[in-house]
């Protein structure tokens, strides 16, 4: 004789299906701590004391991350066999670049930063390889002389020029480049940190507003040619070949590319646990088109852990926060969107933001920048106002 089943109360299932559901979609019901970021740049320090006095002004502000900005234009603020040490420790032009300063700020940052109990990340401009009208001593190997061909090239076929202010960037989609960049992320996989901040990593899709210091006689439609990039001669066979003709495609692809190399190298020596952040556009669309940055891309398929938009533009804040949201969806808003806020404007709109983000949903925040907190390392009415907003 059967026995009889007993009756499954109807709640079971629900809970049951409820469960696949979160597996399936990624979303998890714990609650994880906010991220409280600020971004320091590799002007913000010169001497070992300023980067002890750094990450203790971060961690007595109640910030729990630090994008410490260790590379900026091809050049590095550590000891590396790949790119040679910036000349900003130790000269003020080009002509000390490869220089040892004889210290190791990334090493003074990470000690301190773990003493302190605050997590480091290694803050690093992707695709710029140079900045400036004085081109770096040969004798440096910097790439801007050693390796002429790794830049983009513009649609008249001339290799993208970098201005006083403004920099050449490397061409993502050339093979030589991914795997210098990807040495890049192996040296600062060894050093005791939490993660990988990304930067400029997309296209210069802003060139134009400085090309005319450049090409000061052209006309709009030369200066469009210009700032329209990358035309060498790998590209355009890629385009052809494999993607039927759609650059845009192959140009998203190839930034993709490097940051999942860079993921993929950084986390292989780090460990899972490490964190993969990228700056972005806070606006996607514009991102996607213009500056061929996938974002949502990278936030779905999980290749950056934090996807952190600049949204710097206050009267657009609330309407580009929004449209984010809507875009990653609840789940990824609450695990990866770190959103970036310009401490530029005042602290009653620096903290009416930090209240929408956190109204919003997302998992934390990041401030532009160290400078604006803290002058000579000394706490500025902001700085002293966001220790205790935080």
């Amino acid at each position: 004789m059967l026995r009889r089943m007993k009756k499954i109360p109807p709640v079971i299932p629900v809970i049951f299906s409820l469960l696949i559901s979160l597996l399936l979609t990624g979303a998890t019901p714990a609650h994880l701590p906010e991220v409280r970021a600020i971004w320091v740049t590799r002007f913000d320090y010169k001497k070992p004391a300023d980067v002890e006095a750094i990450v203790a002004n971060c961690a007595r502000t109640g910030f729990t991350d630090i994008f410490f900005q260790i590379r900026g234009n091809g050049t590095v603020f550590y000891p590396s066999r790949t790119e040679p040490w910036a000349f900003e420790l130790t000269g003020e032009n080009a002509s000390t670049t490869g220089r040892s300063p004889g210290w190791d700020p990334l090493k003074i940052a990470a000690d301190s930063a773990k003493k302190r109990g605050i997590r480091l990340h290694a803050y690093m401009n992707v695709l710029p390889g140079w900045r400036g009208v004085q081109e770096p001593p040969r004798s440096a190997g910097q790439n801007w002389t050693a390796h002429p061909e790794w830049f983009m090239i513009d649609s008249l076929g001339q290799r993208m020029r970098p201005t006083s202010g403004w920099y050449s960037f490397l061409n993502p989609a050339l093979p030589e480049v991914r795997r210098h960049l990807t040495q890049l992320a192996a040296e600062l996989a060894r050093y005791d940190i939490a993660g990988l901040h990304l930067d400029y990593i997309r296209f210069p899709y802003d060139y134009k507003d400085v090309a005319p210091q450049l090409y000061p006689r052209a006309s709009e439609a030369e200066l469009a040619k210009r700032s329209d990039f990358s035309y060498d001669r790998f590209s355009m066979e890629q385009i052809r070949q494999r993607y039927s003709g759609n650059s845009g495609a192959f140009r998203r692809d190839a930034v993709s590319q490097v940051v999942a190399a860079l993921r993929q190298t950084f986390k292989a020596q780090r460990g899972p646990q490490c964190i993969v952040s990228s700056s972005v556009l806070a606006d996607f669309d514009k991102g996607y088109s213009s500056a061929f940055q996938d974002s949502r891309r990278w936030a779905k398929e999980q290749v950056v852990d934090w996807l952190v938009p600049m949204n710097y533009n206050a009267p657009l804040f609330d309407e580009r926060l929004s449209k984010i949201r809507k875009s990653l969806g609840r789940s990824a808003t609450s695990t990866q969107l770190v959103v970036g806020i310009d401490c530029k404007a005042d602290m009653s709109e620096i903290r009416r933001q930090i209240a929408a983000v956190r109204k919003a949903g997302c998992r934390g925040y990041a401030l532009f920048a160290y400078s604006y907190l803290f002058e000579d390392h000394r706490s500025t009415a902001k700085g002293r106002a966001m220790a205790g907003a935080q």
